[in-house]
């Protein structure tokens, strides 16, 4: 009874998988007629029609002939080989089918199955597309739509509000494009009408300079009042600010390639005319390029009584300011105290320190000039400076100075103390100089050997010794042998033997030829 229930149970099973692998052929089968049916065209497929073998169509010669025509045709639309074959079996043909060829050969529609799924994976077929209208179409479909004027319709694009914000992007761009081109006009002309005004006012002002200076003595300048030297110019131009700008640029032009008494004669011009004020002024304006021009002014013409205001520019956050009213106060102060450099908060850049040098070495040797104030600034590059001051001016009074602040400075303020060491040739500080060659520092190292060949002596040897014995730098035992030959040349020659090495004969054939010292 079990074996009956179970070959029962077994036989259900097989029935219905056997159900369910139809079902799904059935459905592959619709899916792949479907497909067909969509198709114009699938790669390297055709089909043909095909009647069974030994039937009798008892047709006339004609319609055979048409019907043999039909069935050696070729398609490649499935769709019109389904209608011909429809259009056969309505003409009495009984059971035509349709056989699939792929790639010339004769396939079931099991093979046409797998291979329309290759082809629907790899897209090899052209679909088909709906026919276009006709014109006739066209017309017969506008004909329904009713006319409506461009009047109304205009309202219409005016509700798009993209349309709008296009309209106003546009409008946007083409206003701003105006203005600007409008203010370039107005900018362009200006400028070209300053240009011209110049041009005319440097012409009325050359003439009356050349004819004071020249004619005129100091006291007959001095002596004159506004009305009449203002006269020479033309009293009514003296209420326009480009003309006094432009006489005060031609003013300090000439003062510039002019000396002695000239100077003076252009100076009594410059302020008996009132033009100082106007420099003046300029120190006020909020534009740096008008505060620079003011201070270059007073400091051309020697306004010494501009000093305060001056100086209060002298921490400005503009560089060329800064720059030139740090030079304008040392050269027109009478006291020359550097107090107001020493409390500097910017660093100051070489081009100020060049500029700065150039002040103060024309000063005379007679004016006092407190150098070590510059020592005990804050500021590093100000400090840096002071020590190269004492090494330009020859301050030898500043060397203890130097000697006490090395160890507190920067280390660009250590190469510098010891540079100054060499061009004043301190003697007096030999045991600092002997500490920075031993110390590991290969820079100062190198700066107190070359110091020591200028102040060293019998203890300075030793020192170079030892140290020539622990260096591998090539630049370092170069220097310690150039200044033990400077020293001492029995001592050198000690040394080298000591050493026994080919680089180091190499060094001591270079310092002994003469021709090659100063490589």
């Amino acid at each position: 009874m079990i074996k009956l229930y179970l070959s029962f149970l077994l036989t259900a099973l097989l029935f219905l998988k056997v159900c369910e692998v139809a079902a799904f052929q059935s459905s592959d089968s619709l899916t792949t007629i479907s497909f067909l049916n969509g198709t114009e065209k699938v790669e390297s497929m055709f089909y043909k029609l095909k009647l069974k073998e030994a039937q009798d169509t008892s047709t006339t010669n004609s319609d055979a002939a048409h019907l043999s025509q039909l069935l050696n045709r070729v398609y490649y639309d499935f769709e019109r080989a389904v209608s011909t074959r429809d259009s056969l079996i309505h003409a009495g043909i009984e059971n035509p089918r349709i056989q699939y060829y792929i790639f010339d050969d004769a396939k079931d529609f099991d093979e046409v199955i797998d291979y329309i799924a290759i082809i629907k994976k790899n897209e090899l077929y052209i679909p088909k597309t709906e026919k276009p209208q006709t014109n006739e179409e066209l017309i017969i479909a506008a004909n329904r739509i009713p006319f409506k004027p461009f009047y109304q319709l205009r309202y219409k694009i005016f509700n798009d509000i993209k349309f709008i914000i296009l309209l106003g992007i546009l409008g946007l761009f083409l206003i701003t494009f105006l203005a600007l081109l409008f203010f370039l006009v107005i900018a362009r002309s200006k400028n070209a009408k300053r240009k011209k005004l110049i041009k005319e006012y440097k012409l009325q002002c050359q003439t009356p300079i050349s004819s004071l200076i020249f004619e005129y003595t100091f006291q007959e300048i001095e002596s004159m009042s506004f009305e009449q030297l203002s006269a020479e110019f033309g009293k009514s131009n003296f209420e326009k600010a480009l003309f006094k700008d432009t006489l005060i640029k031609e003013i300090v032009n000439v003062n510039k390639n002019l000396k002695g008494d000239f100077k003076d004669k252009l100076r009594a011009i410059y302020t008996i005319l009132g033009l100082d004020k106007f420099s003046l002024l300029k120190l006020k304006s909020k534009k740096w390029d008008e505060q620079s021009a003011g201070i270059v002014e007073l400091f051309e013409m020697n306004i010494g009584y501009a000093v305060d205001q001056i100086e209060k520019l002298v921490s400005s956050k503009n560089f060329i300011v800064r720059t030139n009213a740090v030079r304008a106060v040392l050269h027109l102060s009478i006291d020359k105290d550097l107090k107001f450099l020493a409390q500097q908060q910017y660093p100051l850049s070489k081009w100020q320190q060049m500029s700065i040098y150039r002040v103060l070495k024309n000063i005379p040797k007679s004016e006092k000039l407190d150098i070590s104030i510059l020592l005990d600034a804050e500021n590093h590059s100000v400090q840096t400076f002071g020590i190269r001051l004492v090494r330009y001016l020859g301050k030898i009074e500043l060397i203890e100075k130097l000697s006490s602040m090395y160890n507190h400075v920067s280390y660009l303020g250590k190469q510098e103390i010891l540079k100054t060491f060499k061009a004043l040739t301190a003697f007096s500080e030999l045991e600092l100089v002997h500490r920075i060659l031993m110390e590991t520092d290969r820079n100062l190292s190198l700066l107190a050997s070359n110091l020591l060949a200028d102040i060293g002596n019998d203890e300075s040897i030793e020192f170079l010794s030892t140290k020539l014995e622990g260096s591998k730098d090539f630049k370092l035992q170069k220097s310690i042998l150039t200044t033990l030959y400077t020293l001492d040349e029995q001592r050198f020659e000690i040394e080298v033997q000591k050493l026994n090495q080919e680089h180091i004969d190499l060094i001591k054939n270079h310092i002994k030829d003469s021709l090659l010292s100063y490589v």
